[in-house]
């Protein structure tokens, strides 16, 4: 199973579709509104999805149906219904990285990215990046650098994540902090938690969804789920869901263990089953041997 289809998973695990209906705008086109040596700043354009109308003096207004519809809008879509791995496909850019000194190859691959998924939604409308917690963000507006530190920051959760289950040489040559296994393990998992957190409470909101009978006004469905405020927040929640959902105890294995599997199910294939085993007798085998050796 590949990290795709843990994250489809873990997704169908935690929550169910009717919770999945918040929305996101695609945009085509965008105008280069600031550029510096190593960053852009990118906004949607506004286009009249009727004609062009002129005002005495040369001002144009624009048709009743702009105010609810924007021509330069490629699409409106459910990112955790639709793509419930755009965390990994993000977090996958820090490989396409040509560096900060590249500004127009890093705008290439951004451009690439907000005509196809759209932007973060990490600044505000009147450009400011500052102080996301309260602002009102945009979802017409991107930001080269707070682009690419984002997708670092991503690729560095995936990390941290793996960490947990990688084997000790392959943690070894990994930049984690930490002398011993362990500690880069313990490293990792503060890292992952503390990133979480930040990003869940900043960029997502938990959601009520509440329905009553029609006819007696009595409750039928209610669920707890979550909402977004950025795209990178859908991202997030995604990465915390895959996280939460129960997963396979074999070691150097975390594939996702499918809900409907019994609740007592630890691993998720007979290979893995096999796997865990053995590695338990040998576990339990070294302390015998240790007390053989030291009784001669």
């Amino acid at each position: 199973m590949d990290d795709s289809e843990n994250f489809i998973r873990a997704r169908d695990n935690e929550t169910e579709g009717r919770y999945l209906g918040t929305g996101w705008t695609v945009f085509r086109d965008f105008d280069t509104v600031q550029k510096t040596e190593h960053n852009v700043r990118l906004r949607a354009k506004w286009r009249d999805p009727g004609l062009p109308q002129f005002r005495k003096g040369g001002k144009r207004s624009y048709s009743a149906e702009w105010a609810i519809k924007d021509d330069n809008a490629a699409k409106f879509y459910a990112p955790l219904r639709e793509k419930p791995d755009l965390f990994l496909r993000f977090a996958s850019l820090a490989e396409q990285d040509p560096g900060i000194e590249d500004r127009d190859g890093r705008q290439e691959i951004t451009m690439k990215w907000v005509k196809r998924y759209g932007v973060l939604g990490l600044e505000y409308d009147n450009g400011s990046a500052q102080d996301l917690a309260y602002g009102r963000r945009s979802v017409r507006r991107e930001n080269l650098l707070l682009f690419w530190d984002e997708v670092h920051r991503a690729a560095g959760c995936i990390t941290a994540y793996r960490a947990g289950t990688a084997p000790a040489r392959m943690l070894k040559r990994s930049n984690i902090p930490g002398k011993t296994t362990t500690e880069k393990r313990m490293s990792a998992a503060r890292l992952l938690d503390t990133q979480l957190r930040h990003k869940l409470k900043h960029e997502c909101y938990p959601k009520l969804y509440y329905e009553v009978l029609r006819e007696t006004g009595e409750p039928a469905n209610v669920g707890l789920s979550w909402g977004f405020r950025s795209l990178l927040g859908a991202m997030y929640l995604q990465l915390a869901w895959r996280i939460k959902s129960r997963q396979c105890q074999a070691p150097g294995c975390n594939n996702v263990i499918d809900l409907h599997e019994r609740s007592d199910k630890e691993t998720c294939s007979r290979t893995c089953k096999q796997r865990r085993k053995d590695h338990r007798d040998r576990a339990a085998a070294k302390p015998a041997t240790s007390r053989a050796l030291g009784a001669d």
